[in-house]
């Protein structure tokens, strides 16, 4: 028996934060799929339209449009077909829990939900670190052991660090221990993911003179921790070979590089799938190009396919979306899609200057529009799932408080 309404949305809200940064693609889609539904019910079917300034959904619409179009001119997997659809409906899914969110949820308890949630996650890699860390070989059996990238951990550091900025009253003592536990599982992970977003996260934060005193506190405590790091990873086989992962990571991505041998195709994949991807836009007609192949459409690697854990000779999305939606959506699609990404961006810049708040929508807009490059991005089953429910909570909990308060 729960004591509360607000105790159970606590818990389903931690639950899927939880899930979100440790589960796979499909579970975490699942989980939140039961999520909102229980979110509504409580809501009392309530559910805000408008989520984030420039919608996303429009594009889902289209693409099913587009796909029903293509499936007309061509023949078609109707499997591929709705897990395409499946996977361009990822963000609609999240971020439409996240607006849910803030009929039942105050913000206050919601930041104070992410923390706990990342401090839990933090202490779970930690213990896959503990578990692992004497039977690895090499950085990348380690980082296979632990969770792949859980964006909930820089958000937990960035929501400690600039706590009294962003009002959120939570005990020093807590906040000391769960900021070191979160550092500690931060530095662990050896992902260059999670650091990139820490820095995008802080240089967001940079740009406002309000929090210029925490700034200048967090810059002195990263140049103190690169100091420590580099004389750490310096003596270190790990650290050795950490920093040269981060070398080559421009080359990784790079569709720039000899396709004849296997060793480099495997060693810079997500550059042979771009490289593979233009190939096949570039054969394709003018109506493809504008339009897209449809989102049942795959992208052909040839025998490759079989080295990233798929029958055949074509994938359906690659780690760079952009191109996945150019291949399936065209140019419109994609067009759409970066205008999402890009006025959303400069729209709650903006409004930052007013609500410090927004700092962290515009931040996670920007890790978006990064991880969409890198990462497979928003447009695949599961993906970016905690980045999108605070995207979709914290877009529009302002007008929403505004909304409710003027209908009293």
């Amino acid at each position: 028996m729960w004591k509360s309404t607000d105790s159970f949305i606590g818990v389903i809200v931690v639950v899927l934060l939880i899930v979100g940064s440790i589960a796979t693609g499909s579970t975490i889609y699942i989980i939140g799929m039961i999520t909102w539904i229980i979110v509504l019910i409580i809501s009392k079917g309530r559910l805000p339209i408008k989520v984030t300034h420039f919608p996303y959904f429009p594009l889902l619409v289209y693409g099913i449009i587009i796909s029903i179009l293509a499936s007309i001119l061509n023949s078609f997997d109707i499997r591929n077909l709705i897990v395409g659809i499946i996977n361009l409906s990822n963000p609609v899914l999240f971020l439409s829990i996240g607006a849910v969110l803030t009929l039942v949820c105050s913000k206050k308890k919601f930041l104070k939900y992410v923390i706990f949630s990342g401090m839990l996650v933090a202490i779970f890699q930690l213990y896959l670190l503990a578990r692992n860390i004497s039977t690895a070989d090499s950085i990348n059996s380690l980082r296979m052991s632990m969770l792949a990238t859980p964006d909930i951990i820089p958000i937990t550091l960035i929501l400690l660090m600039y706590r009294k900025n962003l009002k959120i009253d939570i005990n020093k003592l807590i906040t000391k221990i769960a900021f070191i536990i979160t550092v500690v599982s931060f530095v662990a992970s050896f992902s260059r993911t999670l650091i990139l977003q820490l820095v995008i996260y802080i240089l967001v934060f940079s740009i406002d003179r309000r929090v210029i005193k925490r700034n200048i506190t967090v810059y002195l405590t990263i140049m103190l921790s690169a100091v420590a790091a580099y004389f750490f990873f310096i003596n270190n086989s790990f650290g050795d070979a950490f920093l040269e992962k981060i070398i080559k990571s421009s080359t990784e991505v790079s569709s720039d590089n000899d396709w004849n041998q296997l060793s480099t195709i495997l060693n810079n994949w997500r550059g042979y799938e771009v490289y593979s991807a233009n190939v096949q836009f570039n054969i394709n007609g003018m109506f493809d190009k504008i339009f897209g192949e449809g989102l049942a459409s795959q992208i052909y690697v040839g025998p490759y396919a079989i080295y990233v854990g798929v029958n055949g000779m074509s994938i359906p999305y690659l780690h760079n979306s952009y191109y996945t939606i150019l291949i399936k959506l065209g140019y419109i699609g994609l067009i759409y899609y970066i205008s999402f990404l890009g006025i959303n961006f400069f729209y709650y810049l903006k409004r930052s200057r007013h609500n410090t708040g927004y700092l962290l929508v515009t931040a996670i807009i920007a890790i978006l529009a990064v991880n969409s490059k890198l990462m497979q991005g928003v447009v695949v089953m599961g993906h970016d799932a905690v980045l999108l429910i605070v995207l979709g909570y914290l877009s529009i909990y302002r007008d929403i408080q505004k909304e409710n308060s003027s209908k009293v």
